[in-house]
């Protein structure tokens, strides 16, 4: 397949450039054709972007690491399949949100929205950019900043309401400390450079001191961590940016900006490992470390999720834990690679997978939960889940799309978060036979994704079947435009397929580690054959573990379990009408009292009281 993948890269990128200046001067007079040019323009570069991805992933184009020179800078760049899988993420995402700003935005009418059209195809640029290059140094750097400093922009752009500034500088001030972590960190390997491509800074890393490689790494970790949003750095930044920023951009940093962390963990604790006799980096340490991490980060961050009275710090807290269970996947198939049992190296393989369709599962939910929260405070003006309730009768589209969306990052199947949460969580626990932590971390995730179906039912039962929407808001409630509701129900249906049939994504993504530039993953799974031992039926996928007959890990086949779920409403509804029950419509029983209202009604703080005192020692803790 003759497709001129950099070319293609870098038509893209101006493209983007094109629209930040056209859009900007354009928004200045006519807001909603601005925003119409900047869909236009993001969309005809999604494409340039998307044919690049499946040309490396599925027609394995090969590619080396190219040289770029620009004046006297010279830069690297790498585009593989593992990058490729994210660069679709992004280049998706990125549609879907510009598509929903030309109406949300529209209704911001004492911002101008210049800044807003010049700072979104920048940032999104500056992501595809990161994706792309092909070191930690000069490369890097440029595509940092232009991410970095375009979603501060881009966060601070409600900046005379209370606390955006500070949030803001916040965020802008740890991305810069993440920044020179992750670029100092090549200083401590011996006879590194500037503009050094990650190959050559791998094959120097033998050179360097034990000593020094554990700093390299621990820096490298600590910088990534903070982008992907790791405990504790994810708390002293995360739920004030995500929560802060228009609705659109909450679904891009949430939903895609955040993975550019796990990227960074991953290619250089996967790609960049050195070999030799005199090589100390110690794969089981470090994924014992990275998948420690990401249990805490997992657990922590659901549960301050649900102490949340603030939609969208409900939201936010929750990408925190999210993102723990790819940081905890990605750490244990870490350890799991580095064991001398085939059958440990193969659950390895299972969990990266897993880590991996999470990665996709995270970016549709979570930036359809955005989305919906930007409904939500785009009719009603308010994020207060106490202010909030009985939408479903206004917004009855919006309702189901949420449901669905709950369910999904709940981990309830037939739903996306099913597939991976369990792919991940079973593939530990097997691995406990001789690996008893990962049994333990995995029991500890099992739970948390219970909590976070808490943290929905809360989230959904607050914002659209409880009352109080008719006495708090002082407006007209109505859905929102179908403009509105176009990427949304495109998402949800995302959520539908991705549950139903994860098989299509494994297979996905085991292409995608076939075709990688060489890795230790990529030489894993070339040695396992992994895709013979997964097999596709009307049941959903399996992973068939040698010596372990019969193991569902992937899926406890959701289309099952869809199946027995209607049978069992159509059984109850047969019962419901051979009793001849008939169904009337009653005033709700207040138990005494005359009037519902505020007073009678069931606050935020009362939901899940127990377990939140219980837990009051993870932090994230709301004062009553």
């Amino acid at each position: 397949m003759n497709v001129n993948i950099y070319g293609n890269l870098f038509t893209a990128m101006a493209i983007l450039l094109a629209s930040a200046v056209i859009s900007s001067v354009v928004a200045g007079s006519r807001r909603k054709l601005a925003g119409w040019i900047n869909f236009l323009m993001v969309t005809v570069a999604a494409i340039f972007l998307l044919h690049i991805s499946f040309a490396v992933i599925f027609k394995a184009v090969p590619q080396d690491s190219v040289l770029i020179t620009m004046g006297p800078i010279g830069i690297y760049f790498l585009v593989d399949s593992f990058s490729a899988f994210f660069i679709a993420i992004v280049s998706f995402m990125a549609v879907m949100s510009s598509f929903y700003s030309i109406e949300y935005m529209d209704h911001y009418h004492d911002y101008s929205l210049r800044g807003y059209y010049l700072n979104l195809p920048i940032f999104i640029l500056g992501m595809i950019a990161l994706l792309t290059v092909d070191d930690l140094t000069t490369g890097f750097t440029i595509s940092w900043q232009l991410m970095t400093i375009a979603s501060y922009f881009l966060i601070k752009f409600e900046f005379r309401e209370k606390g955006v500034v500070y949030g803001a500088n916040k965020y802008l001030v740890l991305m810069e400390i993440a920044w020179a972590l992750i670029v100092g960190a090549t200083f401590f390997v011996s006879g590194s450079s500037m503009g050094d491509s990650l190959h050559s800074v791998t094959l120097k890393l033998g050179n360097s001191s034990p000593a020094f490689i554990y700093v390299v790494y621990g820096m490298i970790l600590v910088g990534f961590g903070f982008k992907a949003g790791m405990f504790p750095f994810g708390q002293l930044w995360l739920p004030d940016a995500h929560s802060i920023a228009p609705s659109p951009i909450s679904a891009l940093l949430s939903g895609v900006m955040l993975k550019t962390g796990i990227y960074g963990i991953m290619r250089t604790f996967f790609w960049m490992v050195p070999h030799g006799e005199n090589v100390h980096f110690d794969g089981f340490f470090w994924g014992v470390v990275i998948a420690s991490f990401g249990v805490v980060t997992l657990f922590v961050g659901t549960v301050q999720s649900m102490k949340q009275s603030d939609a969208k710090r409900l939201l936010a807290y929750s990408s925190i834990g999210q993102l723990g269970y790819i940081i905890f996947a990605s750490g244990s198939a870490l350890v799991l690679l580095n064991s001398e049992s085939d059958y440990l190296k193969l659950l390895a393989l299972v969990v990266i997978v897993g880590a991996l369709y999470h990665v996709i599962n995270h970016a549709v939910f979570k930036g359809l939960l955005f989305l919906v929260s930007g409904s939500i405070l785009y009719t009603t003006g308010t994020k207060d889940l106490n202010k909030l309730g009985g939408l479903i009768k206004f917004m009855p589209v919006s309702a189901v799309i949420a449901g669905i969306a709950s369910l999904s990052i709940a981990g309830v199947p037939p739903f996306s978060g099913f597939a991976s949460k369990w792919t991940i969580i079973s593939s530990t626990v097997l691995a406990g036979s001789e690996v008893m932590f990962l049994a333990i971390f995995g029991i500890i995730a099992l739970f948390t994704s219970a909590v976070t179906l808490s943290c929905y039912v809360k989230f959904f039962g607050m914002s659209f079947t409880s009352t109080g929407t008719e006495w708090t808001i002082g407006k007209d409630i109505k859905e929102v435009p179908a403009m509105m509701l176009i990427p949304k129900v495109i998402l949800t249906l995302l959520c539908i397929v991705q549950g139903l049939l994860p098989f299509v994504y494994y297979n996905v993504i085991i292409t995608v580690f076939n075709n990688a530039s060489r890795s230790t993953l990529t030489a894993a799974f070339e040695n396992t054959k992994l895709s013979e031992h997964i097999f596709s039926s009307m049941n959903g996928v399996a992973f068939s573990v040698p010596g372990v007959a019969g193991i569902v890990s992937s899926a406890a086949v959701p289309a099952v379990i869809l199946v027995v779920v209607l049978i069992a409403l159509a059984l109850a509804k047969m019962l419901r009408d051979s009793g001849d029950s008939k169904e009337r419509e009653v005033p709700t029983w207040l138990c005494g009292y005359a009037e519902l209202n505020n007073l009678n009604r069931y606050p935020d703080k009362s939901m899940f009281s127990s377990l939140k005192d219980f837990l009051w020692w993870t932090g994230g803790n709301v004062k009553k």
